[in-house]
């Protein structure tokens, strides 16, 4: 799965399964022989290059209109993520709520889940809840980037409601969540 570098203090851990715990960490040994093949890193150099980088501002977001107001469709799609019980009235468990674990201004808890999309091939099931800054810009999606759109994260990896209660969504108002997703 990709992951903007834009605005990324307030977003740790890093990886898909969390396991890099700061910038430094992301930025390091691995990231600079990716880059040049070598070990090329100083101290400062990596101090450098994680400044830079948390400090990369996000770009405009060209789902949300200028003055921040959303279109009918965005606001029903808020009403969706924000949703506690389900459209047969059923309460939608705290840690099940896509306001729960894509909380705060970045939308991210910083936290871990298995969240039901692991593969028999994964080291692990248990994934790092990812920010929703500028999410649009970032497919494919999930973990090992299987999810090609963000439709296919619960009309195909979601059979069992494991991320998020979504299965008693209508195609129109899926389609509203992911236009509401798209303003974060």
């Amino acid at each position: 799965a990709n992951r903007l570098i834009e605005d990324l203090r307030g977003t740790e851990p890093f990886k898909w399964n969390g396991g890099n715990p700061t910038l430094v960490k992301e930025c390091g040994i691995r990231t600079e022989q990716y880059f040049w093949r070598t070990q090329n890193y100083n101290d400062l150099r990596l101090t450098d290059l994680v400044l830079y980088i948390r400090n990369l501002p996000t770009r405009p977001n060209r789902w949300l209109a200028r003055d921040g107001r959303l279109t009918p469709a965005q606001e029903r799609g808020r009403v969706i993520f924000d949703r506690t019980v389900d459209k047969l009235g059923q309460p939608i468990p705290m840690g099940n709520r896509c306001s729960t674990c894509h909380s705060g201004p970045k939308g991210t808890d910083q936290e871990s889940f298995d969240v039901g999309t692991g593969k028999p091939t994964d080291t692990g099931h248990i994934f790092d809840t990812p920010q929703l800054d500028n999410i649009a810009l970032t497919a494919p999606y999930l973990h090992d980037g299987s999810a090609l759109t963000m439709e296919e994260i619960w009309t195909i990896y979601n059979p069992h409601d494991q991320h998020g209660r979504t299965n008693d969504l209508t195609k129109d108002e899926l389609n509203d969540l992911i236009e509401y997703l798209r303003t974060r």
